[in-house]
């Protein structure tokens, strides 16, 4: 049975598989040849390799049929490479982490979004627009945290656990979608209020960082949040 995640491989490494999402579909034989080769063609500063090269992809509702393709090449040391792309009628553009990109996908794709994926839209928007390279994780469980350089102590879990809660809707109007989330950034947990417009804009209305003394995210320094 293939892996998700191939073996060598540590799927709580978030900065590369952070972004958590069901039913991720198999790129495999002849149907690989095609997808290494376009993606190759689209982007040329990262060459990946067909032959040590793992590809899953998956539908995004919010964005009616396009797909978000993952692509790790084991031929990079120490711990492979992952990109990601949005593909869309047989072209692939590579997140590169900025919110330009987004905005030029929301426009082009176009946005849909309904209260039954504006969460998705959020936990994407949030992991694919980075700071100084770091995603924005929307923690919803223990397991959503990834690693930290030394093991939580029992009341580092204990408050941590008390502090998470599932993405939630607070508000919808006209203007958009109001909602509520726990976010991890660097070595900080922040209780966070969004707003998302109708066409993909999204601000953060309110932080309030949760004061766990957690330790130092993969043993990068302190960042801001939200800078």
């Amino acid at each position: 049975m293939t892996e998700l995640v191939a073996e060598g491989l540590d799927y709580k490494d978030v900065a590369a598989f952070g972004y958590h999402a069901e039913r991720w579909n198999f790129v495999e034989g002849e149907a690989m040849t095609g997808i290494i080769a376009k993606l190759n063609k689209e982007q040329s500063r990262y060459v990946l390799s067909l032959h040590s090269s793992r590809v899953v992809w998956r539908t995004l509702l919010f964005y009616p049929g396009a797909t978000l393709v993952r692509v790790t090449d084991l031929a990079w040391r120490p711990a492979g490479m992952t990109l990601y792309f949005v593909g869309l009628r047989g072209q692939y553009r590579r997140l590169d982490g900025s919110r330009r990109l987004l905005q030029f996908l929301n426009d082009k794709i176009p946005l849909k979004l309904t209260p039954q994926n504006v969460a998705d839209y959020l936990r994407f928007y949030s992991y694919f627009v980075r700071s100084h390279g770091r995603p924005f994780l929307l923690v919803d469980t223990m397991e959503d945290l990834g690693h930290f350089i030394k093991p939580l102590t029992a009341e580092q879990q204990d408050a941590a656990k008390a502090a998470l809660h599932p993405i939630t809707i607070t508000s919808e109007t006209a203007d958009g979608f109001e909602l509520s989330a726990t976010v991890r950034y660097a070595n900080a947990l922040f209780d966070c209020r969004f707003s998302v417009s109708p066409t993909g804009a999204v601000r953060m209305l309110e932080e309030k960082e949760i004061p766990l003394g957690l330790p130092g995210y993969l043993g990068q320094s302190d960042a801001t949040a939200w800078a």
